[in-house]
């Protein structure tokens, strides 16, 4: 295969760093993760990075600044495509450095799916087959104390699942979840937390979409990410 192009990830936290595909970027590229703008910048300087990926804003520089350094004349990157995730809110205020240098701006409030294939369509590569499978599962939901609720879901996928609904639970909010894939005994609990809503006049069924933030057994999110594989691969 040669070797591999490789990724910067800058202050990207490991909850966000799961909303952006990486397994996919793990496979494909070399990734190298930063925890400041500073240290990065002194990693670009000197290394040519295919790509930068960077959590809008920084916590101690203007993100304007970063974005100037990294195209500077004398950066060993100064060609990176360079990607800022951010939080809904935020999204047109990252999108004012579409101008300056970014390529592309992705919403943690945006179904994974599409920034999967954002991110692809700005490394150059083709987006992977969704993991996200189209299944019909009984789940349960507990929203806090003794309020649990049995529901179906729509698809699920290793990062998350959405929850056929009519109850209201907001944008934020954490939840149980508790379900069984076919094939398997061992059910998969833990709690995410609820990242869209979809209410009537919505396209497509009526509910939540949810996102694993921990399971119960440590092993769990290989053994469903194994398991939604093989549902795909057949």
């Amino acid at each position: 295969m040669g070797i591999k192009a490789n990724i910067l990830v800058v202050e990207v936290g490991p909850q966000d760093y799961d909303n952006v595909a990486p397994q996919l970027l793990q496979a494909l590229f070399e990734v190298d993760r930063v925890s400041s703008a500073t240290s990065a910048l002194e990693l670009l300087n000197v290394v040519p990075f295919s790509a930068v990926i960077c959590r809008h804003p920084f916590t101690h520089m203007e993100t304007g600044k970063f974005i100037a350094a990294v195209k500077a004349p004398n950066s060993a990157s100064q060609n990176a495509g360079i990607a800022l995730i951010t939080d809904p809110n935020r999204v047109a205020e990252a999108g004012a450095f579409l101008d300056q240098g970014v390529d592309l701006v992705l919403s943690l409030g945006d179904p994974q799916g599409e920034r999967e294939a954002m991110l692809c369509t700005l490394l150059g590569i083709q987006p992977r087959r969704s993991l996200r499978v189209l299944v019909k599962l009984s789940v349960e939901i507990e929203t806090g104390g003794t309020d649990r609720f049995v529901s179906q879901t729509h698809d699920v996928s290793g990062s998350g699942m959405f929850v056929i609904t009519r109850k209201t639970i907001g944008i934020g909010a954490e939840v149980g979840f508790s379900f069984t894939l076919p094939g398997e005994t061992r059910p998969f609990e833990g709690v995410a937390q609820v990242s869209r809503i979809a209410d009537d006049q919505a396209e497509g069924p009526m509910g939540m979409g949810i996102h694993f933030e921990s399971f119960k057994d440590t092993d769990d999110t290989l053994r469903l990410q194994k398991r939604l594989d093989s549902i795909i691969g057949g």
